[in-house]
């Protein structure tokens, strides 16, 4: 295991994370690897189907050290992959019973969040894309469908008073919350019903069970739910998603911003970003740009590449001058999976019982909760609405060899930044978009 940094991010801020070694068992029904919310939601599904099941969980770190506790906060029905590329591979049915349980799945996940995690602080107020050119608006009401509304600069002004509005589109399935108290919740719940969590224990799965550190655990059942933090060969790549947040802010500035009731916003830009205001009124603002590491190795200076961060800053105080003299004090980042067709994967072999999930490509708050609910499914033998999502046990595109997968990758993050300054420079559609949207498979 690499020697990667303490989670830093805004979220874990004045929690001691303790790495500690619990002490385990030599046998379990079930042995989970990676303490994220994949490994915890199966978990917590596994014993609301089975609670008399025996269940370890090892995370080579602290509970919630990956993205689980570094993420932007964003509990979304966003899918990695476009509703209109989605329904050209695998139909209307099933791109609508996808995005049918991805609402679901922001419910549940917010009733059980309330109930386990108050200090998560869930909020559903919806999410906000805004425009602030011409080609980002004609893109984004192309884009508008029966779940994405668009409305016009003066309506969505009275929400959120960015500069150079020209209208946005609003979806209501979204919410807030602070990744990593939910994490945390999670993990007191789990561990109040039995389950045991092993941090600072290494673990790779072996024949009939998994190798921790230098103990054999047998499982007739592992599970490995490590996503980005694993050794991923071609099938995946680790791309890495930096924030910054702000001092808290005063009710004073938020009233030149708007976004009262917490919604979650982004600009409709090719380059990723997101945005959410705090249950302690900071703005946290998050986003791509940093490069691909070669041979898809974790690298921990990419989670503090400054010219990203200081970009990151450049653009909220672009959409809200009032942020000018405003302090951002925390800066951060980490790793999320990217497959090469962008969808997740949920795998279960009932002859050897070997599981996996993961492949969220940074829409992980929901996605873990799904796909955690259909392994577990899958692991009991439970045939339900969502194992016959289309992505259950499907093989994985894998991705193109080195070099040329770091070419490929890092070229195309450079062009989706060009094609955003080009459409802020034109107003127009960017050419350079044309070009590698092919490539990009979403």
């Amino acid at each position: 295991m690499q020697d990667l940094p303490p989670n830093n991010s805004l979220w874990a801020d004045g929690f001691k994370q303790s790495g500690k070694r619990n002490e385990f068992n030599n046998s379990y029904d079930v042995a989970i690897i990676g303490g994220g919310f994949s490994g915890l939601w199966s978990a917590y599904h596994l014993l609301k189907l089975d609670p008399k099941l025996s269940i370890v969980i090892f995370e080579a770190k602290s509970t919630g050290y990956g993205a689980s506790g570094r993420n932007g906060g964003w509990v979304s029905s966003d899918y990695p992959v476009y509703r209109k590329t989605l329904e050209k591979r695998h139909g209307l049915d099933a791109t609508d019973n996808l995005f049918k349980e991805l609402a679901n799945a922001i419910d549940e996940i917010g009733q059980i969040s309330g109930q386990i995690a108050p200090k998560a602080s869930f909020v559903k107020s919806g999410t906000v894309t805004f425009a602030r050119n011409k080609a980002q608006e004609r893109r984004l009401k192309e884009s508008a469908d029966s779940e994405h509304f668009w409305k016009p600069a003066g309506e969505l002004g009275q929400l959120i008073q960015v500069t150079d509005l020209r209208g946005g589109l609003f979806n209501p399935q979204c919410a807030t919350i602070n990744p990593f108290q939910l994490v945390l919740g999670l993990a007191n719940y789990l561990e109040s019903k039995g389950v045991v969590i092993a941090e600072g224990v290494f673990a790779t799965q072996t024949n009939g069970g998994v190798l921790a550190n230098s103990s054999l655990v047998k499982a007739p059942v592992v599970i490995r739910a490590s996503e980005a933090y694993s050794n991923p060969g071609r099938e995946f790549i680790p791309l890495y998603s930096l924030m910054i947040a702000s001092e808290a802010l005063s009710e004073e500035i938020w009233d030149q911003i708007g976004v009262k009731d917490r919604f979650t916003f982004a600009e409709g830009t090719h380059l990723v970003n997101y945005a959410q205001r705090t249950a302690d009124n900071r703005l946290a603002i998050g986003g791509r740009g940093a490069s691909y590491p070669f041979g898809s190795k974790l690298i921990e200076e990419k989670e503090m590449t400054s010219s990203v961060h200081q970009s990151l800053e450049r653009m909220a105080k672009r959409w809200f001058p009032v942020l000018k003299n405003v302090k951002f004090t925390h800066a951060w980042g980490g790793a999320v999976a990217i497959t090469r067709n962008w969808e997740p994967y949920v795998q279960f072999d009932k002859s050897t019982g070997s599981a996996r999930l993961g492949g969220y490509a940074g829409d992980g708050v929901t996605m873990s909760y799904l796909a955690s609910k259909i392994l577990a499914d899958l692991i009991v033998g439970r045939e339900s609405n969502v194992t016959n999502l289309h992505f259950v046990n499907r093989e994985i595109r894998k991705w193109e060899i080195e070099p040329l997968r770091y070419l490929a990758v890092n070229s195309l993050v450079k062009l989706s930044g060009i094609a955003d300054k080009e459409e802020a420079r034109t107003g127009r559609p960017s050419l350079v978009s044309r070009l590698i949207s092919p490539l990009i498979l979403r």
